[in-house]
């Protein structure tokens, strides 16, 4: 892989965006928090603030996925071949959840909470990292967008199938 490889890690540009785009946020997550835990009332906020990932993330995969229209076009081969894995990924995740949940005996809720948690995963976290690599590692931006699509359409499927599956006793 080269000198190419080395660049992945040069300091500044993977430092800059892991503080800015990864630390900067969860400070300001646990200083919303601390805010919100010192007064009465205060949780409201915080509450009125929860639907506001979801439309973000579908802006978030909607303007990276338009920043890398020509990357996308040029490796739309292989698009097929890494929907197969993380498809597979959500159906494993699925089942392992199901099993978990009557193994260890857990309520409905949260057997959901486990099913839901296992399929899903902060990718967007490592898109800032794969952001700052050199143009010969561009696809990675491409993957990272597309799981994150694959997992957004198998978390529609989720909330259909797993309270079937694991309904309020």
């Amino acid at each position: 892989m080269g000198s190419a490889f080395l660049e992945i890690f040069a300091v500044g540009p993977i430092a800059t965006v892991f503080l800015t785009l990864i630390v900067a946020p969860l400070v300001a997550a646990w200083v919303l928090e601390r805010w919100a835990e010192a007064r009465p009332g205060r949780d409201a906020v915080i509450e009125s603030l929860a639907w506001f990932p979801v439309p973000l993330l579908a802006l978030v995969v909607f303007l990276i996925s338009a920043s890398q229209v020509q990357t996308v076009t040029v490796s739309l081969p292989v698009l097929p071949q890494v929907a197969g894995v993380f498809v597979g990924f959500l159906v494993l995740a699925l089942i392992a959840g199901l099993a978990l949940t009557r193994a260890l005996d857990l309520p409905a809720r949260s057997g959901r909470a486990l099913v839901f948690s296992l399929g899903t995963r902060n990718s967007f976290v490592m898109l800032p990292l794969a952001l700052a690599l050199p143009q010969e590692w561009r696809l990675a931006i491409v993957v990272i967008v597309f799981q994150s699509l694959v997992e957004l359409l198998g978390v529609l499927v989720y909330l259909k199938a797993v309270p079937r599956l694991l309904p309020d006793r």
